[in-house]
């Protein structure tokens, strides 16, 4: 009698027993855009925290592998954004972006040293570091086995520019392919 009475309490127990409740849907994107990568060469690589299906927090970074030699110019980006979805699924679909892009770039001047019988001319690097404001859009796709695929584009203003050498606006954008979790 003692068996019974200990398998139906077991058995009542696990009746009862309630799981935590899980989301079906994975909250984390991370993606590179090869095109770039190739192309550039640049590494262009970006991170998504999904906040519910029609927002997601995220940072984008660029970073420029080769220069061929030229000291100038923008070297790096890191852009962090905030993302509103409009699509049916699960933070997918067509959306909009706002973005603070912080460049850090090789500003500098050029200097001229001329003597008799000889010309010199070389560029004095500067760095500057720069912060902005900009929006963008674009769209996300989910496939199976959780990879994603994106599209987007935006452009910003650059604000604290020390030179002439390089422009106010600037912008970021993604081609790739990437994974959810």
């Amino acid at each position: 009698m003692k068996k019974i009475l200990l398998i139906a309490a077991f058995g009542a127990g696990f009746l009862s027993v309630q799981g935590q409740e899980m989301t079906a849907e994975r909250q984390n994107d991370v993606m590179i855009s090869p095109i770039e990568l190739i192309a550039g060469p640049a590494l262009n690589i970006s991170y998504e925290r999904l906040l519910n299906e029609n927002s997601g927090i995220g940072v984008n970074v660029a970073y420029l592998l080769d220069n061929a030699g030229d000291d100038s110019g923008l070297q790096s980006q890191i852009s962090p954004y905030y993302r509103m979805y409009f699509g049916k699924k699960y933070a997918s679909g067509f959306f909009v972006e706002g973005f603070v892009p912080i460049t850090t770039s090789n500003d500098g001047r050029y200097n001229y040293n001329v003597g008799p019988g000889y010309f010199e001319s070389y560029f004095v690097p500067e760095k500057n570091t720069t912060v902005g404001i900009g929006v963008g859009f674009g769209g996300k796709w989910v496939a199976r086995k959780n990879i994603i695929f994106e599209a987007s584009i935006g452009i910003a203003r650059r604000f604290g520019m020390d030179s002439d050498y390089d422009s106010a606006i600037t912008g970021k954008g993604m081609l790739g392919i990437g994974y959810r979790f």
